[in-house]
């Protein structure tokens, strides 16, 4: 398990990235075809971004996280959740019991919004 010191230090890797549009796309169904063609970039393109070759423009990963109903934002938050994950997973079991029920009232309040 990474440090939070080496958590907040880490980078998303085109890799990380790749395998979380690769996930996302299965999890609707799509096939890399589909997603180009929602997404209006090439099935080259999809292919490239899921190898972690290259690096897309920002405008590409905005168009891919759209048409997997994704955010930018959510599509590279992982980081942030494994960040969130190491730092309860260090805590004592009933304070960990209460950091769960600070994040879902967080949650709550946020989509309220």
């Amino acid at each position: 398990m990474l440090s939070q010191d080496e958590l907040s230090k880490r980078e998303l890797t085109h890799e990380e990235l790749g395998d979380r549009v690769r996930e996302r796309r299965r999890e609707l169904g799509l096939s890399q075809e589909k997603l180009a063609e929602k997404a209006q970039v090439s099935k080259e393109t999809i292919g490239r971004l899921e190898q972690g070759g290259g690096t897309p423009s920002l405008f590409t990963v905005r168009k891919v996280a759209n048409a997997l109903g994704e955010t930018v934002s959510a599509l590279l938050a992982g980081q942030a959740g494994d960040e969130v994950s190491a730092l309860v997973q260090a805590l004592p079991e009933y304070e960990q019991q209460i950091a769960c029920v600070m994040v879902r009232a967080l949650s709550a309040h946020v989509k309220a919004q």
